[in-house]
């Protein structure tokens, strides 16, 4: 008896895993997201939204720049063009 309810028990629960919420900024991605402007010599990133709606960015004043890909700000591409 105990036999059947043991192979009966797996077949009808099912286990729920929890999915890992997406973060936009997470530690781990820090790297590929901020940016190092050769312009203004600051290092920035763009901000996610969970909405979409407005586009958001971060300069760092102080911010270690070794290893950083180097790309053109949008605050200085405004200022150029």
């Amino acid at each position: 008896m105990s036999q059947s309810i043991v192979n009966f028990l797996p077949k009808t629960t099912s286990i729920i895993k929890t999915r890992e919420r997406k973060r936009c900024s997470t530690p781990q991605k820090a790297d590929q997201n901020i940016k190092y402007c050769i312009a203004c010599f600051k290092c920035w990133e763009r901000k996610c939204k969970t909405d979409n709606s407005t586009t958001k960015y971060n300069w760092y004043e102080d911010f270690p720049t070794y290893g950083k890909e180097k790309q053109i700000c949008p605050k200085c591409q405004n200022t150029t063009n």
